[in-house]
């Protein structure tokens, strides 16, 4: 096998690996936090395909809420866990 091909293959088992990576973090991220519209309060889970199309900003996102119809710039606020102790 020449080395061209050897250095493609594993180009394309890296970028396999990084998607992988990706998508895990992505649905980690969509499952624990959630985002409140500075606006109107509502608190809303955005679609998938929405949070992968969405502007980034500095930490957060810009998107529309769904209560308001607003384009507002939120931030992730983690889900609260239910007490495990009971």
């Amino acid at each position: 096998m020449p080395i061209e091909e050897k250095i493609l293959i594993g180009a394309l088992v890296v970028l396999l690996l990084a998607l992988v990576w990706a998508a895990v973090v992505l649905v980690r991220f969509y499952r624990t936090q959630h985002f409140t519209c500075p606006e109107c309060g509502t608190s809303f889970r955005p679609m998938l395909l929405k949070m992968i199309v969405s502007t980034n900003a500095v930490e957060g996102k810009v998107l529309r809420c769904p209560h308001c119809h607003k384009f507002v710039y939120v931030e992730p606020v983690k889900n609260e866990s239910p007490d495990k102790s009971e």
